[in-house]
């Protein structure tokens, strides 16, 4: 790769857990969406997840060891698609609406193990003014990278996913199951 490329952007969000579970964005509208199955109104407890169902669930995952990362999301996927982490969709089937688990998911079954090949070294002047350690960057190329350490003249990108090498604790509420 050459340094030119890593004339990065600062992001404004943290989007690591995009992959745990579909990608979609969670926010207040979403909740207020799912109101009334979050209260129990309108939704069929009898339906339990099968390969092909259509799957709402309200997640929260938290870094093993680490109670300052907590990330929490509604989203959808369909059972069986590969859409969420292959280890999280194994530890839902069989569940209802209104069920909820916690699941540990070993870093192998998560992101996987951080692999020290993937950061690279270049000039700190090619980082954006204000960049500071822990900065999540993209890239002209789409790729993100965290920023590893930083001096005066050099910086160091990671570009492992942020949770690569790290143990998650993915507590699952299931909302709403459509089945085919």
């Amino acid at each position: 790769m050459r340094p030119h490329i890593f004339r990065a952007a600062l992001l404004s969000g943290f989007v690591c857990l995009a992959p745990i579970i579909g990608g979609a964005g969670a926010g207040v509208e979403i909740l207020e969406a799912y109101s009334p199955v979050l209260h129990g109104a309108n939704s069929d407890a009898t339906s339990t997840i099968v390969d092909g169902s259509k799957v709402t669930v309200l997640y929260t995952a938290t870094v093993a060891g680490s109670p300052g990362i907590d990330y929490g999301n509604v989203s959808e996927f369909v059972q069986g698609r590969h859409e969420i982490l292959p280890a999280l969709e194994q530890k839902v089937i069989g569940m209802k609406v209104g069920e909820e688990k916690n699941v540990e998911l070993s870093p192998e079954e998560s992101f996987g193990p951080h692999d020290d090949g993937k950061t690279l070294n270049i000039s700190a002047t090619l980082l954006p003014p204000g960049t500071r350690p822990g900065d999540v960057l993209q890239n002209e190329l789409g790729e993100f990278a965290t920023v590893a350490e930083l001096s005066d003249t050099t910086a160091i990108l990671d570009y492992n996913h942020p949770l690569a090498g790290k143990p998650l604790v993915v507590n699952v509420k299931v909302l709403k199951v459509e089945n085919p």
